[in-house]
């Protein structure tokens, strides 16, 4: 009796200790993610100068971020030069210019970037971090003018 009871305890025992070790691992190694993968077989469909923002809106949802390109945007550039004559001194009339310039974009653009994050590890391991963008341009009418997609380069914190 008494040795059935010491086989009945040390089975219940390493149940329990089978399953803390499976908590553990579980707990230990553990993968988050934030936002959308997009890959270079999601975006075949995209067609430079045709494909509209509604369109990739559509497909993938609402950028991260959506901001003007001020990069890639053409700007007219416009001077005007005001001259007065505000009397004169003792050496006879003097005038003064004043010249305002204005930098204003022809052709606005905007720039749509998703970000992917993936965190990958847990409490016993290196925590991973990678995140990638896809990013794309679109002219002053929303259609899209040009695209890419980006790796960041991959976080390790131990």
């Amino acid at each position: 009796m008494i040795r059935g009871s010491i086989t009945h305890i040390m089975t219940n025992g390493m149940k329990h200790l089978w399953l803390l070790g499976f908590v553990l691992s579980v707990l230990g190694c553990a993968t988050a993610e934030k936002g959308r993968s997009i890959s270079t077989q999601d975006v075949t469909w995209i067609q430079k100068g045709k494909t509209s923002r509604a369109e990739v809106v559509q497909r993938f949802g609402g950028p991260t971020s959506e901001t003007p390109d001020w990069a890639a945007m053409h700007y007219q550039v416009t001077s005007i030069t005001t001259t007065t004559k505000p009397g004169s001194n003792q050496d006879g009339e003097s005038q003064q210019s004043v010249t305002t310039t204005t930098m204003e974009p022809i052709k606005p653009r905007t720039k749509a970037v998703y970000v992917h994050e993936k965190t990958e590890g847990g409490v016993f391991v290196g925590i991973q971090i990678t995140e990638d963008h896809f990013w794309v341009t679109y002219d002053e009418n929303g259609v899209v003018e040009d695209f890419g997609l980006q790796a960041g380069p991959g976080t390790t914190v131990r």
